[in-house]
């Protein structure tokens, strides 16, 4: 038997963070359960209202000693826990006390520190008291000579010796080693019995110091809800400034020659009149097609004939070479069609700046309950969601408006598929 992978395991930045973890998980376990006593002392007496801030304190403190374990669990065993959100702020002290009382996050805490007490016990006996024991074990030859004892048995023989067990001396070299022996198996053991209570901890810390679905949901809804106000302003925003610098300012200009038009017709420059319609009458048409050009940004009308004729005229109008496929059995609502159509349109026009490829694909299916947007190219890749300045980023924040997901794949070299999923209205 190689004894080199176990003595590497044994060595490991892993084991030694797990072996500080077992150590801590008594005087844990022990400040846990004196928690757990003064909340549930207060919760008694809180009957008569007199306890009640106090409890709210304490169930404060409980959610401090929560944040006290995901630090330790992220650091010592590698494991994150996103902390649950706090409940919203009322003001007053029946506000605080509301919020605090009826924080569900800090009573989950006090039933992780409850079954923290037996586990923390087991986790120290066998994480840190194994390990322990085993070098001692070890050193048995040097604790021997150094500390020994003395004792006669009962048929009168004297020993020196470090360990007797059940009348059985190790005082000679032969045992003395054998212990050593025994240590060192122990010692290169000692990872693996150390890890088995920490599966319960690892199980256990995500369901009871984590966040809840609800609570997850909630959070992911109250930010995506901002989010909707926040690009539903700009967008407002967009269109004041464009109507304003562009359309407003060019009818005032229209304006203004259309009563240039009306001093000539008084002094009968019927030529230079003319002149001037024909010039108003074509800076008509350009600001109606500017005003049509501004309501295609709200709404383009390429989608009154349906999602998949609107996907192929804006393929059309790519600069890659672009091939559409559209599978869908029903037509979404509206306003996951405008949705789905700006963000192939900002898609394709992404591949078209910065891919350099020569082929993109365009494809919409409805899978499993999701509508799925997939647009593939063949270009040079390395896409990143997180890179600066990514445009990227702020399309998956409008997409999570609508409980939908962006993801990118896109390795250094191509090729580049960037998805996005929906959910499919009922």
């Amino acid at each position: 038997m190689d004894p080199g992978p176990l003595l590497r395991e044994h060595l490991s930045a892993r084991s030694w963070r797990e072996r500080l973890y077992s150590l801590l998980s008594l005087p844990l376990a022990a400040l846990g359960l004196a928690a757990v006593v003064i909340t549930f002392l207060f919760s008694l007496l809180s009957a008569g209202l007199l306890f009640l801030p106090m409890l709210a304190l304490m169930l404060r403190v409980d959610r401090a000693l929560g944040s006290l374990y995901r630090w330790l669990a992220r650091v010592l065993l590698n494991l994150r826990i996103v902390a649950p959100p706090k409940p919203p702020r009322s003001p007053g002290l029946a506000g605080f006390m509301g919020r605090q009382l009826g924080d569900t996050a800090a009573w989950q805490v006090c039933a992780y520190l409850l079954i923290r007490v037996p586990l923390g016990f087991v986790q120290f006996a066998l994480g840190f008291g194994w390990w322990a024991y085993s070098v001692l074990f070890l050193c048995y030859p040097l604790l021997w000579k150094v500390e020994p004892q003395h004792e006669v048995d009962a048929a009168g023989v004297s020993h020196t010796f470090g360990i007797q067990i059940a009348g059985f001396y190790f005082d000679s070299w032969p045992r003395a080693l054998l212990v050593s022996a025994a240590g060192l198996l122990l010692v290169l053991l000692s990872p693996w019995p150390a890890r088995l209570p920490l599966i319960a901890d690892r199980y256990l810390m995500p369901r009871l110091l984590g966040p809840s679905t609800s609570s997850l949901r909630l959070a992911q809804l109250a930010e995506t809800r901002a989010h909707a106000i926040n690009e539903a302003a700009a967008t407002l925003r967009r269109i004041e400034r464009d109507l304003h610098d562009g359309a407003q300012a060019r009818l005032v200009a229209l304006g203004m020659q259309l009563g240039r038009v009306e001093r000539q017709l008084a002094r009968g420059n019927l030529d230079q009149a003319q002149a001037l319609v024909k010039t108003s009458r074509q800076e008509t048409k350009e600001i109606i097609g500017e005003l049509r050009e501004l309501v295609s940004g709200i709404h383009p009308p390429a989608l009154d004939a349906g999602l998949g004729a609107a996907l192929t005229t804006l393929a059309a109008r790519s600069a890659i070479p672009t091939k559409v496929w559209v599978d869908l059995p029903n037509r979404p609502p509206a306003a996951v069609e405008t949705m789905l159509y700006f963000a192939a349109a900002e898609l394709l026009a992404n591949a078209g700046k910065h891919s350099e490829a020569e082929r993109v694909t365009l494809s919409l299916r409805s899978t499993r309950g999701r509508l799925q947007l997939m647009v593939i190219d063949n270009g040079r890749g390395g896409v990143r969601l997180d890179a600066a300045g990514s445009g990227l980023r702020g399309l998956a924040e409008r997409v999570r408006t609508a409980d939908g997901t962006l993801r990118a794949t896109s390795p250094v070299g191509g090729p580049t598929a960037i998805s996005i999923e929906l959910p499919e209205p009922v």
